[in-house]
């Protein structure tokens, strides 16, 4: 029996139609008894179920859902053209303008949308959008809609219209309405809406044909053309280009207008310089004398209605006769992101626009042939080229689906693996057929060397484990392997799958790890501050910058970073005192702003390598300047530890580092700066980690540079006293315990490596007052507890007449245990990816490093076999191995990143420096702060076919610059990481 009530449907923004007057009510479908048979992104463990009603409010935002599992398929093909309708009562707070309910039967879905009325009418029953029917959706699943007679799912969803909590609302009901006149005038009248809305993109596409369509030098470029399966052809097509800033002096032109931009405080931080009635660019310098010029986009788009049309191709054949004179695709896909953006910054320039990556995919009716040709006509798709052709030898043509490690490997290394797996964009997943085989081949003779079979590991529709801690699909995808272990003579290969196409080459010998460990150590010497750098030790040309005798101001500040890291407070808190021993160390990023003591855990890093192998790392040089007695590595630590030598107070005390109040004014470069820079007080944490490095340094400097040795040895003490009496006087003002949990393990690490250096017992009892390694099974790492990793591997190594015999043997087990966390989860996934932390959120390093140094350690003090294959093993997916054949070090195999956030380069017009190990990839779609995903809003998803929230992250890199969170990087987070891993699979025995 169909229930009567008197009800308000909102549909296609009319509020009140049918209100007031009893109607043959909605069908209530689903029960909201709960809870949640599960939820998902910004709505996980976060949404529930109580007395019938679904609360909707902060802290949700609209990027995520919720749904039940019905407990039996239903049968719904009765109100096929009924409309969905959901029952809401909206509060006041409530700024999302829409929800969508989702249904599903196992394979089909559909999607309807629900445009919500304004709050206060209290519970209400609102339409899907247009008074849609059940068998319309406003989308379906590309494999179907919902098939009605099965339905078993039902999800209700935010519309993803932003990343803040902006719902205020309950829903207390789902049911369908049956179709009256006035839902059918609805249909009408939304039918008309997109017949309208068809007719006018129809006019802009011929509007973008009128200007784009004509082939020209400026058109679309096909770059590519292969295989993605036996009867997929792939067409790589580059459209747009973007033409970087210059630095030039300044010639003034009749008609030149100037701007001034200021400060909260009248202070002039921008001139930004108009030409022929267009802002052109900023004038920078202390006279204000040179021009950094605007970017600027050239090219043409590719136009839609051509590349998304399975029409428009033809392949044809003159040795395959199953081509013949031409066949047409059964089926077309695509996936386009933006490879570039036209900068100066959004809110100075809104007609931000892409330089693009566009691939298609043409699915054949019949499956390619090897050693046949195969010419596409490209009928009136807007290319340069109006066709191209297709040599079909997979030893030869290199298809995206085949994946790896473009550094190479050294001949006894283990794993050896290529990859095989492709996600089409529009058209899903790529299975691929049951027993395929694969063959190593030498470049250029297409010699087979060795032949195996391709083994899967993941199939599209299963799971595997990442951080999350649940089941996923993190490429959306079929994942394959291929071993090639067996294959050690030195020489030139590529992988090849047969019948499809072939890898990236790569190399095996004895030199393929060293050659990345130096290009990554040259990323360091790029990133130095304070002297000029250019040819012949690097092709990067930067003068001296950021430097007291180049005019740049320097100040003292009263303000500690552990009583306050507001670069803020750092100003406010300033002296007039010049410091003008305050230059060199690194710049911090793709800036330089900062100059901060964490980079000094890049010199542990790196220090603890020379420690492990003196020998191979003193004969290691790649021309840096200075005495050849100390090997390259450590004159590149020097150059950073140096800084703070400088920096430290005669007392002992050593500073965080140097900063300036935000970051760099737009159009300025590191040598033209004109930021007032401040040098933080001494603080505790930054005066025992130079405690930690500058002990370290003595020890290894101490025949080749006695006197620098002892310099540093007597500096390390004194940084450690100071630090000892204002850790006694913080604890005296009871002010001890709000420091951050991390300082008693840098505390820990000091104390130990002054042991190491000085012998003294009583750096030694002060190592035992924290140690984990005191505890029955210690753990080295856990969140807000412990991280001494570090501390207990300096332990592992300590000399028998040092070294406690039990806390040794509990280090090298503490060690090994964090090893085996780390292998346990490379092998829950697909890719390998490897971390000894499980709760490491990925991004910041974590695609782009292998993060393996726990797996090193523990093969350097056990030389267990297993944990050297770990080690290579988790290096593969930085290294090329991934979905996107994307290396994440400029210099590095044939794909590296090519507009890292680097500005000093960007605004000169210079190609990147080599050695930047970028963020990579970053999980977006769990980490919804605006650091992760500021560029999507601004226009990176919307650029990008699907949008960029349905990209499989393992594949979302985008490579433009001014993505913080992708393109940019740390010392302390991607440099020194990767100069470990890098340089211990080259220097190990």
């Amino acid at each position: 029996m169909v229930k009567r009530w008197s009800v308000a449907l909102v549909g296609v923004g009319m509020i009140g139609l049918l209100s007031a007057r009893p109607v043959q009510g909605p069908v209530s479908l689903v029960s909201l008894t709960g809870p949640f048979t599960f939820s998902y992104l910004a709505w996980e463990n976060k949404v529930s179920i109580s007395e019938g009603r679904i609360r909707l409010g902060a802290p949700l935002t609209p990027q995520g859902g919720a749904g039940l599992n019905l407990p039996r398929p239903q049968d719904w093909t009765k109100y096929s053209e009924f409309s969905p309708a959901l029952r809401v009562k909206i509060g006041p707070q409530n700024k999302i303008p829409a929800l969508q309910v989702l249904l599903a039967d196992g394979n089909g879905s559909s999607v309807y949308r629900f445009v919500l009325p304004k709050s206060g009418a209290g519970d209400q029953w609102v339409l899907a959008d247009g008074g849609a029917s059940f068998a319309n959706p406003i989308s379906a699943d590309k494999k179907g809609a919902v098939n009605l007679a099965k339905v078993n799912q039902w999800q209700i969803m935010g519309d993803w219209s932003g990343d803040q909590p902006t719902l205020d609302l309950e829903v207390s009901g789902f049911g369908a309405l049956p179709a009256s006149a006035e839902v059918l005038k609805l249909r009408a009248d939304k039918r008309k809406q997109e017949e309208e809305a068809r007719l006018a993109e129809q006019k802009r596409q011929a509007e973008r044909r009128a200007k784009f369509g004509t082939r020209n030098a400026g058109s679309p470029n096909i770059t590519e053309v292969f295989a993605a399966a036996s009867d997929i052809i792939g067409i790589t097509i580059e459209a747009k280009k973007v033409t970087p800033s210059r630095l030039a002096p300044y010639v003034a032109q009749p008609g030149d207008a100037k701007r001034e931009v200021k400060n909260d405080k009248g202070e002039v931080t921008q001139v930004i310089l108009s030409r022929n009635g267009e802002e052109f660019g900023w004038l920078i310098g202390p006279k204000r004398d040179q021009l950094v010029t605007y970017e600027t986009l050239v090219g043409d788009p590719l136009l839609d209605d051509a590349a998304d049309n399975p029409a428009t191709f033809t392949v044809k054949s003159g040795d395959d006769p199953n081509f013949g004179t031409g066949i047409k695709p059964t089926a077309l896909y695509r996936k386009s992101k933006p490879t570039d953006w036209r900068m100066p910054l959004i809110w100075q320039q809104p007609d931000i626009a892409f330089a693009v990556r566009h691939t298609l995919y043409l699915r054949l009716p019949k499956p390619l042939t090897p050693g046949k040709t195969y010419d596409l006509d490209l009928g009136n798709l807007n290319t340069r080229q109006a066709s191209v052709k297709l040599d079909f030898d997979p030893a030869k043509v290199r298809s995206e689906a085949v994946h790896v490690n473009q550094i190479g490997y050294r001949p006894d290394d283990k794993p050896k693996r290529a990859i095989l797996s492709l996600w089409m964009g529009t058209g899903g997943a790529l299975n691929y057929p049951d027993g395929l085989t694969f063959r190593v081949v030498r470049t250029g003779t297409n010699e087979s060397v060795y032949a195996g079979k391709v083994e899967k590991a993941l199939d599209a529709g299963g799971t595997e484990k990442l951080w999350q801690g649940k089941p996923v699909n993190m490429v959306q995808t079929s994942v394959y392997r291929m071993d090639f272990s067996p294959v050690t003579a030195p020489g030139e290969y590529r992988v090849v799958v047969d019948g499809i196409g072939c890898s990236y080459p790569f190399s095996i010998s004895e030199d393929a790890w060293e050659r990345a460990f130096k290009i990554q150590m040259r990323g360091f010497t790029n990133q130095r501050s304070g002297v000029p750098l250019g040819p012949p030790m690097t092709s990067f040309v930067k003068p001296r910058d950021l430097h007291p005798a180049t005019g740049d101001r320097i100040l003292q500040s009263r303000q500690s970073v552990l009583d306050s890291g507001e670069p803020s407070e750092l100003e406010k808190n300033a002296t007039n005192v010049l410091v003008p021993e305050a230059h060199g160390g690194w710049h911090d990023a793709g800036d330089w702003n900062p100059r901060r003591v964490t980079h000094m855990r890049a010199v542990v890093n790196l220090t603890e390598l020379v420690e492990m192998y003196p020998a191979y790392f003193q004969k290691l040089s790649w021309g840096l300047p200075g005495s050849a007695k100390v090997p390259d590595v450590l004159k590149e630590c020097l150059f950073e530890l140096d800084l703070f030598r400088r920096l430290q107070h005669a007392d002992g005390g050593v500073p965080f580092g140097i900063e300036t109040n935000g970051d760099p004014y737009d159009g300025e470069v590191s040598w033209l700066q004109s930021m007032t820079q401040y040098v933080w007080a001494p603080d505790m944490m930054s005066s025992y980690v130079y405690a930690t490095v500058a002990s370290r340094m003595s020890r290894l400097i101490a025949f080749s540079d006695p006197a620098l040795a002892k310099t540093y040895r007597e500096s390390a003490l004194k940084a450690m006293a100071w630090a000892e009496k204002d850790r006694s006087r913080r604890r005296a003002a009871g002010t001890l315990g709000k420091l951050s949990w991390t300082v008693k393990d840098d505390r820990n690490f000091a104390a130990i490596s002054l042991y190491g250096l000085t012998g003294d017992p009583k750096w030694h009892a002060l190592f035992k007052e924290d140690t984990v390694l005191t505890q029955p099974e210690p753990n080295l790492y856990a969140w807000t507890v412990a991280n001494q990793r570090d501390a207990a591997f300096a332990y592992a190594r300590l000399g028998s007449k040092l070294a406690d015999p039990e806390l040794k043997r509990k280090a090298i087990l503490a060690v090994e245990r964090q090893a085996k966390i780390a292998l346990d989860y490379a092998a829950g996934n697909s890719f390998n990816l490897t971390t000894s932390d499980p709760g490491q959120p990925m991004f910041l390093g974590f695609y782009s490093v292998p993060n393996a140094i726990e797996v090193a350690r523990a093969h350097y003090l056990t030389q267990t076999p297993e944990y050297l294959t770990g080690v290579v093993q988790a290096t593969q997916f930085g290294s090329g191995a991934n979905p996107g054949n994307q290396t994440y070090t400029t210099g590095v195999g044939q794909n590296p990143p090519v507009h890292p956030l680097k500005l000093d380069a960007r605004r000169t017009g210079q190609p990147a420096p080599v050695g930047l190990t970028v963020y990579g990839n970053t999980d977006y779609n769990q980490w919804t702060d605006g650091f992760q995903r500021w560029p999507l809003g601004a226009g990176v998803a919307d650029a990008c076919k699907p949008s960029a929230y349905e990209w499989p992250i393992h594949e979302a890199f985008f490579d433009i610059f001014l993505y913080p969170a992708m393109t940019e990087w740390t010392m302390d987070q991607t440099f020194g990481p990767n100069a470990y891993i890098w340089g211990y699979l080259a220097a190990r025995k």
